[in-house]
This record gives structure tokens, C-alpha cells and sequence, in this order.
């Protein structure tokens, strides 16, 4: 074997395989250098190493048939016959190295092909299984049924029955059900069938009504094809209330079968979804549920009683636990109470509802919920607990298809994780289940103003007050609108009527305090910033640190700006330290050290997503641009400038447009040196309701723009429309003021 190895050694194989890998691995490094900065794409990177990987057994083989060659020379000169038995023996040593490369070549390739592949599917199933669209669907709404008893318990007891009959039909994967929230809008109402029915988006309406005569009750209900105003059919039962909770199931079974559910695919609508049969306890239930529905201070308080006396009645209740875990956890989004307070209390109510009852939808919701907030409270296992919110949101949703909340919920974990488009999505489905919760259009119409689809964003709007109008969220929609197209004065008057409706007045001071900057009113927003620090005294305080900044520069305090940057950790993992930090040493056009910061800052924003794309990571991009044109490097100036340009593009094949994708557009052209064309972008987002001029006039990458006379121009134009909309102001609300 020792010769085979001395006669290997002289062969052209190694040779071949020395030069081939040295002159391959070279091309790689310079690659893995030159790639990243011009943004071409990954996979380019990923094929240049496979492709090398793969030429490395062509490199042999061309090597040894340049020896076969040889050799046969050497047989016919000097035909000994050892020479003969070692070129065989060294032969079958060669082939057999050269087919192991082959075959892990082979092996790379088939990998590196196929698990990109199979994750993108798997990630786009999914989020398509939990958005569960069937246009084949049925759709129904069940509304409140009507109680005619003076008793209150009864009417109670009415609406618990409907809700419990909408979540018996929403097991149905096939059949979408109206949720509870926008259903029972309708109560008490005299809208007619087929307004209900268009404005719920449904084919079919449930309805009923409950009467008492002593211990006897009679529960009738009837099946309405909504667009022909038809009876499908009618039916009455009567039960005394030892037994009521056998109607519910008597009556889905009904409506199961006059649907024709069974074409859809087979459900079990046998079993009871109410987890009591006492009728006092589902009495307290289902007036927790109608306070939990308005999601105010006060109601929630009243559900807490309501859905504890349930509890105390019944204390193996899991409809109950769940609500009122739900309750305590929505405090904590409502900013009433903290979430360590709220944990101990929620914890132990989800672990018991699941335990008597693991397929209750309502409770793996309600999990979802908690470990999305417990996320927030862990930052070291955040993203072990995003993932278990997730999971159990899915499965609240796999198992009642109609749990709104739930696509909400997840939409906006998927959102803050930077999928916005995804996100976006189940926030749409939520808002198809329960277009009348003031919540879930809440959240949709912020999503519709992301879009730029200000219209439909203020239809939403008008929806929401309709139905209720002191939801003080509904006026952020308004006045965020206003904001996106530059209607100041407007804005402020939405603003302030959530300021009239809310306790919190957190939201005033941020919102006013964005019409007060493009105004040049600092002094005012600085006032602002003051109280929201008093008033959010630790952890929270660093959530107004961008308004801080905002005022700074747009002020050109400067010096305030720096000092503040200077102040933070050395090796922050905070992306927006990193940022303002970069930005502070571009205005002291110390560049090299402002790459460090804002590569790192970009790094930071992707960590978890990298084809993350939002503002922030297209101004950071810009800014390194201009700091590698400072520093004269031409490639990487040119990729970033490549870079922003196809993520203007991503985002805009999203449907998101509006006014600040324009001024960024602005800012890249100016970059390319063609200022007249930037100036009139810029002009153009500020038609379009672009209002942070004070931007242009920091931004280094309209350094030139600002030398060209026409930029003057445009930024007087400017000052004239806000003093203007602040005297607008001032006429309607007296003097600006700091608070209301």
C-alpha cells in the first residue's frame, strides 16, 4: 500500500486538485466581499460555492487522464510488469477518491436545492392553513336571540345561548361564522335581515328568542337565506331549565343539517361546547362575556366579578377560566395593570382550563395571548415564546375557525417580527370574521393606512363609530389618516377627541407632539417629552427616545443630540442606538466609524428576518451610501444605492405607497446627483403629505439638493402651509397648547 501512496504522490492529480483549490477558494473570498456591498442576492454567493465544490472533481479527472496518458507512454517504453500492477492498484486508489468528491458535490448540490425550497413552502403553507380561505364556504351569523322576560338573568341567558350556539357551528372548518362581537351589535336592533347580512359579509342568519313561564322555557329559533329574505326553517323547543343546555345542541344540530354541513366535510356537532350545566353560573358567564365585549376600564372590572361569581358557582368552569385569564391579560395591553401582575393570575386559569377541556379553542387563544406578552417581559427567550404564541394561536384557530382575536393576535406578532405583509393578512381575516369589534378594525384600518389605502382606512373608521362611538381608538385612525396626507389641523382635532375619550394621555402627548415638530413649535413637543418621561419612569422610558431625537434634529440642537448618542454602551445590541449613534457621527462626518455603527444597526434590524425591509432599514442603507461616497469607496456607494432602489420596489410590489416612500425616492436620486429630480419628488411627497421637512434639511444625502435655489423655495412653500394649518388650529382650540 506504501508504494501505491509514493506512486499517488507523483501524480497530476494533486497537482491539478493544489492549483484548482487555491485559485477557487481565492475567487470565493473576494466574492463573499464584493457580493453583500453590490446587493446581488444570496443565492449567487450560495451557487459560486457549489459550483466550485462541483468543478473540484473535473479538476481531478482532468488531472488523471493526463496521467492515463502518460502511463500507457511508460508501458510501451518499458514494459515491466510491476509498473503495470502499481499504475492499476494506484488507478483504483484515484477513482475512488475522485467518486467521493462527486458524490459529496451531489450531496451539496441536492441539499442546498432542495431545503431553501421546502422552508419557503413550508412557511407560506403555513400561514395559509391558518388563514384557512374555502371559497366553497357557508357563512352564517347567529344573533343574540331575543328574551322576553323582565328577568335580566334571562336575557343573559339568551345572549349565552347564542354564543354558545355560534361556537358549536364555528367547530366547521367549512362554514365561517360571524363572530360574537359583530353579531351582537345587532341587538335590539330593527335593521332589517338582509343589511345585516351585507354588512356581516353572510349567507345566513340564525335567530331566536327565549321565553319563561315559571320553570318552564321555550327557545325558538329560525334559519334565514338572507339575500332571498327566506325561512329555511322554524322550530320551537320546549324544555324546563333543568335541561336548557340540551336545546343548544338540539338546535345546532338542526341548523347542521338544514345547511347540509355534511357536503362540506363532516363535523361533530353533537357535543356540547358549555362547560356547566348549572344555569346560575352560565347566567354570571354570559354577563362577563357582555362587559369583556366593550374592553373599557370599567368593563373590564364588571367581567372580573362577573366571570369569579361564574367560577365560584362552578369552579370546574374552563369557559369561564379562559375569559377570565383573557380579562386580566387584556388589562395588561390596555395599560391598567403590569403583566407580572396579571401572570400570576392568568397562569394558573389557562393551565386548568386546558387541563379539563385541551380542546377548547377559546383557551389556546387565551395562551397565545400570554406567552405573546411574556415574550415582551423575556427578552432572553423571547423568540422561544413568539414561537409557542404561535403555535397555540394555530391551534385556537384549527380548532374554531371563527376566533377573530386569534388571527388578530398572531397577525401582530407576525407584524412585530417583521412580516407586515403576512401579518397584515390575518389581520384582514380577523376583520372579515368580526367587521363590527371596534378592536379588530382598529387594527385593520392601521394596516389599510400602511397600505396608503386611506379611503377604505376611513371606512373602517366610520364603521367603528358607528357602532360605538366613545371607542377612543377610533379617532387615532382618523387622525393618523390625517397625518399620512398632511392635514395637520385635522389630525389635531382627531387627536384630541381620543384625548377627551382615553385616561392615558400618553397617546396625546406623542401624536400632538408630531404636529408640533414640522410646525417648529419645540418647545411645546419638548414639554411633551418631559411629562411622558415622568410618566413612564423606567423600563418604558426608552420608548420616547425617538421623539427625543426627533426634536434634536429637527431644532438642530446638535450638541444635545451627540451628547445623548456619547452616553450609550460601547457594544449596544440596541439597532436604534446603533442608528442614532451612526447618524450623530455622519454629522460630524466622521465616516468611518459611522459605517461601524449603522452596518451593525442594519445587522441588529435583521437579525431575525434578513429581507426585513421598513423605513428604517432604507434610511440606514442611505445614509451608508453617502458615507461610503464620503469615503470614496465607488462599489460599495453604488451597491447600497442598488440596494435601497430594490427595496423601494419590494415594498411598493407589497401595495404599500404613500408619501414617505417619495421622499425617499428623493433622497436616492439626489444621491445620483440629479438634484432637479430630487427636488421635485420632494416637492411631490410633501403633496402627498409629507410633513418631517426638517428631514431634507438634516439628511446628508440632500447635501448638494440643499445648495440648488429652487430647495429654498420649496421649503418656504412649506413653512406657509403649516403656519397656515396652525392658525387653523388656533382658531378652533385657542392658542396651541403643551395638554388638553
Amino acid at each position: 500500500m506504501s508504494g501505491v501512496w509514493e506512486e499517488v504522490k507523483t501524480r497530476k492529480i494533486f497537482k491539478a486538485a493544489t492549483y484548482y483549490a487555491a485559485i477557487a477558494w481565492g475567487i470565493i473570498q473576494i466574492a463573499d466581499i464584493l457580493l453583500p456591498v453590490l446587493g446581488i442576492a444570496d443565492w449567487v454567493m450560495s451557487s459560486m460555492v457549489l459550483v466550485a465544490f462541483a468543478g473540484f472533481p473535473v479538476a481531478l479527472i482532468s488531472g488523471w487522464m493526463y496521467d492515463i496518458k502518460i502511463d500507457r507512454q511508460k508501458a510501451i517504453t518499458e514494459s515491466e510488469g510491476q509498473i503495470a500492477k502499481t499504475t492499476i492498484a494506484t488507478r483504483v486508489f484515484e477513482l475512488v477518491v475522485i467518486g467521493a468528491f462527486g458524490m459529496t458535490a451531489a450531496f451539496l448540490y441536492y441539499n442546498s436545492a432542495s431545503e431553501p425550497v421546502s422552508a419557503s413552502i413550508a412557511e407560506t403553507s403555513n400561514i395559509q392553513s391558518v388563514i384557512n380561505t374555502n371559497e366553497g364556504q357557508k357563512t352564517i351569523a347567529v344573533l343574540p336571540f331575543a328574551s322576553f322576560s323582565d328577568s335580566q338573568e334571562d336575557e343573559f341567558f339568551a345572549d349565552g345561548l347564542s354564543e354558545e350556539l355560534l361556537n358549536v357551528l364555528a367547530r366547521n372548518k367549512k362554514l365561517r361564522v360571524a363572530a360574537r362581537t359583530s353579531s351582537f351589535q345587532y341587538k335590539k336592533t330593527n335593521i332589517n335581515v338582509k343589511t345585516i347580512a351585507h354588512e356581516l359579509g353572510v349567507q345566513y342568519i340564525l335567530e331566536g328568542s327565549v321565553r319563561r313561564s315559571g320553570d318552564l322555557i321555550r327557545v325558538t329559533a329560525q334559519l334565514i337565506k338572507a339575500d332571498e329574505d327566506v325561512h329555511v326553517f322554524s322550530k320551537s323547543w320546549d324544555r324546563d331549565t333543568s335541561n336548557v343546555f340540551q336545546v343548544q345542541d338540539e338546535i345546532a344540530q338542526s341548523v347542521s343539517n338544514e345547511l347540509k354541513i355534511s357536503l362540506l366535510g363532516e363535523t361533530d356537532s353533537t357535543g356540547s361546547e358549555i362547560g356547566t350545566k348549572n344555569i346560575a353560573a352560565f347566567a354570571e358567564y354570559s354577563k362577563g362575556l357582555a362587559y369583556l365585549r366593550n374592553r373599557g376600564k370599567t368593563d373590564f372590572e364588571n367581567a372580573i366579578v362577573d366571570f369569579s361569581k361564574a367560577l365560584e358557582i362552578d369552579p370546574n368552569y374552563s369557559e369561564a377560566m379562559a375569559m377570565l385569564a383573557e380579562t386580566y391579560l387584556l388589562q395588561v395591553s390596555y395599560g391598567i395593570i403590569k403583566f407580572e401582575d396579571a401572570k400570576s393570575l392568568a397562569e394558573p386559569l389557562i393551565q386548568n382550563a386546558l387541563k379539563l377541556n385541551p380542546e377548547l379553542g377559546a383557551a389556546h387563544a387565551v395562551k397565545g395571548l400570554f406567552h405573546w406578552q411574556l415574550a415582551g417581559a423575556d427578552k432572553e427567550n423571547s423568540e422561544k415564546e413568539l414561537e409557542t404564541a404561535k403555535s397555540h394561536l394555530a391551534k385556537a384557530i384549527n380548532l374554531n375557525p371563527s376566533i377573530a382575536e386569534a388571527y388578530m393576535w398572531y397577525g401582530s406578532i407576525l407584524q412585530n417580527q417583521g412580516e407586515f405583509f403576512d401579518g397584515a393578512e390575518l389581520r384582514k381575516k380577523a376583520f372579515e370574521l368580526d367587521p363590527r369589534a371596534a378592536v379588530v378594525g382598529y387594527n385593520r384600518a392601521k394596516d389599510l393606512v400602511r397600505f396608503g389605502d386611506y379611503k377604505e382606512a376611513m371606512d373602517v373608521f366610520n364603521v367603528v363609530i358607528r357602532n360605538n362611538p366613545n371607542y377612543p381608538n377610533a379617532y387615532e385612525i382618523a387622525g393618523d389618516v390625517s397625518m399620512a396626507v398632511g392635514q395637520l389641523d385635522q389630525a389635531y382635532g382627531m387627536y384630541n377627541r381620543l384625548s377627551e375619550l382615553s385616561d392615558d394621555q400618553t397617546s396625546w402627548l406623542v401624536n400632538s407632539s408630531r404636529i408640533f415638530i414640522p410646525m417648529g413649535q419645540f418647545e411645546r413637543a419638548q414639554s411633551n417629552v418631559d411629562e411622558l418621561n415622568n410618566m413612564h419612569l423606567g423600563k418604558y422610558r426608552d420608548k420616547f427616545d425617538w421623539l427625543q431625537a426627533f426634536i434634536w434634529l429637527a431644532s438642530r440642537d446638535y450638541e444635545s443630540f451627540k451628547q445623548w448618542t456619547s452616553e450609550f454602551d460601547e457594544q449596544t445590541k440596541s439597532p436604534w442606538e446603533r442608528n442614532w449613534r451612526g447618524l450623530s457621527l455622519v454629522i460630524d462626518e466622521e465616516w468611518k466609524y459611522a459605517v461601524e455603527d449603522l452596518s451593525r444597526a442594519l445587522e441588529l434590524l435583521r437579525e431575525n428576518n434578513k429581507n426585513l425591509v421598513t423605513d428604517d432599514t432604507i434610511r440606514i442603507q442611505l445614509f451608508l451610501a453617502t458615507a461610503y461616497k464620503k469615503l470614496g469607496d465607488q462599489i460599495k456607494f453604488e451597491g447600497y444605492l442598488g440596494a435601497v432602489q430594490r427595496e423601494i420596489e419590494t415594498v411598493r410590489a407589497q401595495g404599500i405607497s404613500g408619501q414617505m416612500i417619495r421622499y425617499q425616492e428623493a433622497a436616492l436620486t439626489a444621491l445620483r446627483g440629479d438634484q432637479q429630480k430630487a427636488i421635485a419628488l420632494l416637492r411631490q411627497s410633501i403633496q402627498e403629505g409629507f410633513v418631517d421637512f426638517w428631514w431634507a434639511d438634516t439628511d446628508p444625502a440632500f447635501e448638494d439638493t440643499r445648495k440648488e435655489p429652487m430647495f429654498a423655495i420649496v421649503k418656504d412653500e412649506f413653512s406657509i402651509r403649516m403656519r397656515l394649518m396652525q392658525n387653523h388650529i388656533e382658531s378652533q382650540y385657542g392658542k396651541l397648547a403643551v395638554g388638553i
